[in-house]
């Protein structure tokens, strides 16, 4: 389990904004990051901003996403990015918390 967390720790960015392409951490991503990332998270966006603004009391934060597709950096034409890489993997830990 902790190997699990060391290995996240060595593809975070240490510095925002960032000094390379999210491609290029993207890239350097191991295998329970994507796991965690695109099986988990990315399918579930749109509900944990709704929860988050409500839970904060920021309904600012919905400004932020869009069907989705997170558009604080990209807008929703290029939700490409969130696109998750082809795994197995992945779309077992997706259809298995579905």
């Amino acid at each position: 389990m902790t190997g699990m967390f060391l290995q996240l720790s060595r593809v975070l960015p240490d510095q925002y904004p960032l000094r390379d392409t999210v491609q290029s951490y993207l890239a350097e991503e191991h295998g329970i990051g994507r796991v965690i990332d695109f099986g988990l998270i990315v399918p579930r966006l749109q509900q944990l901003y709704e929860w988050s603004a409500h839970e904060l009391e920021a309904p600012g934060l919905l400004r932020f996403i869009d069907d989705g597709a997170p558009t604080y950096a990209w807008p929703r034409e290029q939700r490409h990015v969130w696109a998750p890489p082809r795994s197995p993997l992945i779309s077992a830990v997706h259809r298995l918390l579905s």
